[in-house]
């Protein structure tokens, strides 16, 4: 049993069946309704486009949590430590938490509006006010108190931000089940993810500079794009419609959901790519203003550092999609991690009169910010067609808030340990900092990220499903579609 895909045609079940070369136009096998019927989904550049457009919320918003939150407790709110490493645990946990929780719920539910749309109706605007109140410091001087609105802002724009996030990326397979569309889908969503990043990370350092007190800069930028942010999901309410609206309720619960999602072995190697990649990326992000500041002393290059490696991972986004069609998605990946791998040690011994090397190290690290942007997330639809066959439901949103319970609880556990570590060694904000204080921020920001992407690509190698495998997954659904339409 195999798959030919050359000449426009493909073998399945030891079946020709002639691939159509127009959108959305199915591959006919035969007139026999009992018999499979493929679709060669190919989407329309306006439907992409909007639904990239969706995107630039999430990215800029978390691209600002990521990279300033934690250097905003401690040196412009002026937390120690101490209190910001709980902060960081316990928003980060409810984060995990709730997405899965989200998750069930957006696939329960049953409106005029489909299953998806009306969380981007109804939770846009919290999700915006919350994020801006991240970035107010309250006029108290008590730290605990501090620790405690914080806290408090945290876990309110979080679950604010799932509510809209989780339907968001649900929607991805939803749009196309074909393999290599959902690739493209991806990189079109991933370039105005990675777009975004660029302009959140360069102005945000712009403005905080702006104003001569840098808490009123802060301030200024939260409100800018939270602004910003809900807008988006108001375009995608009006514009993107769903496939799966009017599909059979589920009736599982959340524990009966969760159990299933565990029991599917894909799942539980994309789950884990995406929690060792997104780790990595994410204490980078947060790692390296410290990196810059106390080691190289070049906090004021961050925005241009920043500029460089997300503006080289726009870049090369359609080098990772081509690449991925070409070689496969985990091939295209465990490539692109290897290489990153290799820049990220070369950071970490990088001595302190070499930090010019940093503009060439980061715009170089652009392929493997392209790759964990773009083939993680085309690897998940491929896993709910398989569960739809095991379990006959469709379940994007739960498996969707599990996946980000896995990526938030990783990140949470990192930067948190980050923070303390740096309590221990005696890190003091604005002065020189000692060499244990120094060696703790080459490890954070070097040598963890490079061996939780060491684990992405060995996960990567031993995930499941190629392109033969889905394309033998989505004849198994045909056929049974089509004999519950009889």
């Amino acid at each position: 049993m195999g798959a030919d895909y050359s000449h426009g045609q493909f073998i399945l079940f030891g079946r020709k069946i002639h691939k159509s070369r127009e959108k959305n136009i199915p591959l006919k096998e035969s007139t026999d309704l009992k018999k499979p019927t493929i679709f060669s989904e190919r989407l329309t550049l306006k439907t992409k486009i909007f639904y990239a457009l969706g995107n630039w919320g999430n990215t800029t918003t978390t691209t600002i949590f990521g990279f300033f939150f934690a250097f905003f407790l401690t040196d412009i709110a002026h937390l120690k430590p101490l209190y910001v490493a709980p902060i960081l645990l316990i928003g980060g946990v409810w984060d995990a938490i709730n997405d899965p929780l989200v998750g069930v719920l957006v696939d329960r539910v049953r409106s005029r509006w489909g299953r998806r749309r009306p969380f981007f109706l109804f939770g846009a605007l919290p999700y915006a006010f919350f994020f801006v109140m991240l970035w107010w410091v309250p006029p108290w001087t008590n730290q605990l108190a501090l620790a405690g609105y914080y806290v408090i802002a945290y876990l309110l724009y979080d679950t604010a931000f799932t509510v809209v996030s989780v339907p968001y990326t649900a929607l991805t397979p939803e749009l196309t089940e074909d393999y290599d569309e959902r690739t493209s889908l991806n990189g079109y969503s991933q370039a105005v993810s990675i777009a975004g990043g660029l302009i959140a990370a360069i102005s945000v350092p712009a403005l905080k500079d702006s104003f001569l007190d840098q808490k009123t800069g802060f301030f200024v930028a939260g409100l800018i794009f939270g602004i910003f942010a809900f807008l988006p999901y108001l375009l995608l309410f009006f514009t993107v419609k769903e496939r799966f609206s009017h599909t059979e309720q589920i009736s599982y619960n959340v524990i009966e959901a969760i159990r299933l999602t565990f029991k599917n072995k894909a799942f539980r190697y994309a789950a884990g790519i995406f929690l060792t990649a997104w780790a990595a990326v994410n204490l980078v992000g947060t790692e390296l203003l410290y990196y810059l500041k106390y080691l190289m002393n070049m906090e004021h290059d961050f925005d241009i550092i920043l500029g460089l490696l997300m503006g080289f991972g726009l870049l090369f986004v359609p080098i990772v999609v081509w690449l991925s069609k070409k070689k496969g998605k985990k091939n295209a990946y465990i490539i692109s991690m290897i290489w990153w791998v290799v820049i990220m040690l070369i950071l970490t011994i990088l001595p302190n009169q070499y930090g010019k090397t940093i503009y060439l190290l980061a715009a170089s690290a652009g392929l493997g910010v392209a790759a964990a942007h773009v083939i993680p997330s085309s690897m998940i639809p491929d896993v709910i067609e398989e569960d739809e066959l095991t379990t006959g439901f469709r379940r994007e949103g739960t498996f969707y808030g599990i996946l980000v319970f896995f990526q938030k609880v990783g990140t949470a556990v990192m930067l948190a340990l980050a923070q303390f570590i740096f309590s221990q060694t005696g890190y003091i904000a604005d002065t020189i900092q000692n060499s244990a204080t120094e060696l703790a921020i080459r490890i954070f920001v070097g040598i963890i990220p490079a061996l939780l992407l060491v684990i992405s690509i060995w996960l990567a190698w031993k995930f499941p499903i190629d392109k033969i495998k889905h394309a033998l997954l989505r004849a198994e659904l045909a056929v049974r579609r089509a004999k519950a339409e009889i």
